[in-house]
């Protein structure tokens, strides 16, 4: 089947695998940055090209009365499972040797989803696309495989039955109800995404209309329109004529009869094809995911795609070698480029290798898949034993053991994430010392519990109100992922202000995520949600009415936390797993790139207003990064290999202290018991062995030893 593929269609492949791969390479360099905000469509793109495909394969096959679901299936296994096992095979045997056993677990079991072809439904489950977590998942990319799988078990047996009712069974009327269908897929896919924006972008019945529209290129062609509108005009022309030849409004009409039918002529494939191309390109730029995904705006790029598959130009455009090669490499990229990434930039490579690295090490990768594996078709029983018993049953045990005898001890609780066994509740708690006086209220997010075992282990006592992943201010509040309002968000900024009446003479802190809630916000009254144009001003209004509402015209002492800069990529953690799995692979990766002690973290822009507007209200600000940060240079390890941040984007326990000893000089709290020694850390296994993560004679690295050693 593939050398009846036509160059315009390998050559959007190519196209596709181009977009995505560009658009995740400028996630990982600059996770904040929107340039290239439409690059995911690449997958879209895919989706209509496969529609195409199936729909011609079985299309063919029907007509000539030899179709065969067997070898539908078994075709379309041989095409995808191998080089899919083979990545999987791949990355797994990386993970064993430079992962943690809680990564292991977590990175199989994606794996095993992936090789059933329902990853989809494990990520709308557990991910969210939109969420900085997405970017620690190795083979989330393996989705989009799991709904073209879904899509082939079902789009075989309706278009047999469709062609089996007498009503329908004509191409024409076939044609229309894809038509149809697609239309109505369209309609499901934006509401679904407005009722549930996690799923919309993960399952099927929100992607059908993307897999139907390659359906309706194969349908409707520019050639049958073209012919249809020729027809069309010389009909016109012919009963126009034969009322009154002798008319001046008759030769009038037949000549613009004339240039119509002139004008379906002149439209040739390649001026369509590039009409299409423009589309798709224009829409790389201006198109975004910030309101989920699918939206309304998808029908530009669907129309783009669905030009360059129906123009049928022979002489594509796209024809030349670096496309085509890309084109017949696609599927191969693809499958590698997404855990290629994570891997480079979890164990702290990419900075070595940059945009231009990355993207040969990818192609490589590709080329070697494709011509070792993927261009192969002689697979038979043997392969799928190798799936099924190596792969699926492979995969399910490491999931389920993690692999744990590689590393028989865990890793210090220093290195934890530093709210570990805290509240969350939304509720009135207190923590620490609770037989003195306490010392000040703590509210917020996770952002804000992830100071709390510090706070206990300096023996203060501490109020909070946390609620993790909680935006709860007097008129907005923040909707997950699935678009519902947690049970415990909405009641918190009650529970603040319950809180801060209590302890008329506490000061009062407030740490947040505070980027983190720009696309998810509504109007408690209107129920409306907000724009992301609309976030800041929001934030304004909501920041202005807390400081009011805690008292801080008033003479409270009203504290606003600005938001860490994050390394999104925790290389502190991988550090430490790197150094407790002691073998020569992971040590020489320790040494050489991963054990960083500092690196430049992006700034947060949004600190900029925050700072303002909280000054300009009477309250304080600070900013956490000033007790890490020098210069925009942030530490990654403390002590020895306790990392900072427990999973790029909060402090560990040990990645606390030092910010926690900023935040009460600047609030006026005693310090506390300041824990600066992590040696003593022992550890112990299953066997009452102990270990050391850290050498007895080691000295707790900071900026300033570091500084001075260089």
């Amino acid at each position: 089947m593939a050398r009846e593929l036509r160059s315009d269609i390998t050559g959007l492949r190519a196209f596709a695998v181009i977009s995505v791969t560009l658009y995740h390479l400028f996630k990982v360099l600059d996770p904040k940055g929107e340039l290239f905000s439409g690059g995911f469509l690449g997958v879209d793109v895919f989706f209509v090209i496969s529609g195409y495909l199936m729909t011609m394969i079985i299309m063919r096959g029907l007509g000539k009365g030899n179709f065969s679901l067997y070898d539908f299936y078994k075709r379309r296994a041989k095409r995808i499972c191998p080089a899919l096992f083979f990545t999987v095979l791949l990355f797994l045997g990386l993970a064993f040797i430079f992962l943690s056993p809680n990564e292991v677990m977590r990175m199989s079991r994606e794996a095993f989803y992936a090789l059933l072809f329902i990853s989809n439904v494990y990520f709308t489950n557990n991910v969210d696309y939109f969420n900085n977590h997405a970017l620690d998942q190795p083979f989330l990319h393996t989705w989009s495989l799991s709904v073209e799988w879904q899509f082939y078990l079902l789009y075989p047996w309706l278009l047999i039955l469709l062609t089996r009712i007498k009503p329908l069974s004509s191409t024409k009327a076939l044609a229309r109800t894809i038509l149809v269908l697609t239309v109505l897929c369209f309609v499901v896919a934006c509401v679904y995404t407005e009722v549930s924006p996690r799923a919309a972008y993960y399952m099927l019945p929100s992607r059908a209309f993307e897999l139907l529209m390659g359906a309706v290129a194969y349908f409707y062609p520019w050639s049958k329109i073209q012919a249809y509108l020729q027809n069309r005009t010389a009909d016109s022309g012919s009963s126009g004529s034969a009322g009154s030849s002798s008319s001046s409004s008759s030769a009038g009409t037949a000549s613009s009869d004339s240039l119509a039918e002139s004008l379906w002529q002149r439209i040739k494939p390649v001026h369509l094809e590039a009409l299409g191309l423009v589309i798709l390109v224009v829409s790389l730029f201006v198109v975004n995911d910030h309101s989920g995904w699918p939206t309304a705006s998808a029908f530009l790029p669907m129309v783009g795609a669905y030009i360059c598959i129906a123009a049928g130009n022979k002489q594509s455009l796209l024809g030349n070698v670096v496309f085509q090669k890309l084109g017949l490499w696609s599927y191969a990229i693809y499958l590698v480029h997404w855990p290629t990434l994570i891997f480079t930039t979890k164990l702290g490579i990419e900075q070595e290798l940059q945009f231009i690295g990355l993207s040969v090490v990818i192609v490589i990768l590709g080329v070697l898949l494709h011509y070792a594996i993927e261009r192969r078709r002689n697979y038979g029983y043997v392969m799928l034993a190798l799936y099924f018993i190596g792969g699926c049953g492979g995969s399910y045990h490491l999931w389920s053991t993690g692999a744990r005898y590689r590393l028989d001890h865990d890793v210090t609780r220093y290195a934890q994430y530093g709210g570990h066994g805290v509240p969350f509740d939304g509720e009135i708690n207190a923590i620490g010392d609770l037989n003195r006086k306490p010392d000040f209220i703590l509210m917020g997010d996770s952002f804000a519990r992830h100071y709390a075992l510090d706070l206990i282990d300096r023996g203060l006592h501490v109020v909070t109100v946390f609620t993790d992943g909680c935006y709860s201010f007097g008129n907005h509040v923040n909707l997950d992922a699935d678009g519902n309002i947690k049970a415990k968000c909405e009641p918190r900024y009650q529970a603040q202000l319950d809180a801060i009446k209590q302890y008329p003479d506490l000061p009062v802190v407030l740490a947040q995520d505070w980027p983190r809630y720009s696309k998810s916000l509504i109007d408690k009254t209107t129920g409306e949600k907000v724009d992301v144009s609309d976030y800041e001003q929001v934030l304004t209004e909501d920041l202005k009415g807390f400081i009011a509402d805690s008292g801080a015209l008033q003479g409270r002492e009203v504290y606003i936390l600005g938001t860490p800069r994050q390394s999104v990529y925790d290389l502190g953690t991988a550090c430490t797993y790197l150094h407790l799995l002691d073998s020569a692979p992971s040590l020489a990766l320790a040494n050489n790139f991963t054990c960083k002690l500092s690196a430049p973290l992006h700034d947060i822009e949004l600190n900029a207003l925050l700072e303002k507007v909280v000054v300009d209200n009477s309250a304080k600000y600070l900013d956490p990064n000033a007790a890490i940060c020098t210069d925009g240079v942030c530490e990654l390890i403390t002590g020895r290999y306790i990392p900072v941040f427990q999973d790029g984007l909060h402090y560990s326990w040990g990645g606390s202290i030092k910010v926690n000893s900023y935040i009460l000089s600047r609030i006026g709290v005693a310090q506390g018991k300041v824990r600066t020694d992590f040696e003593d850390e022992i550890f112990s296994n299953d066997k009452g062995e102990r270990h050391r993560l850290y050498a007895p004679d080691a000295k707790p690295r900071t900026l300033a030893t570091e500084a001075t050693a260089q």
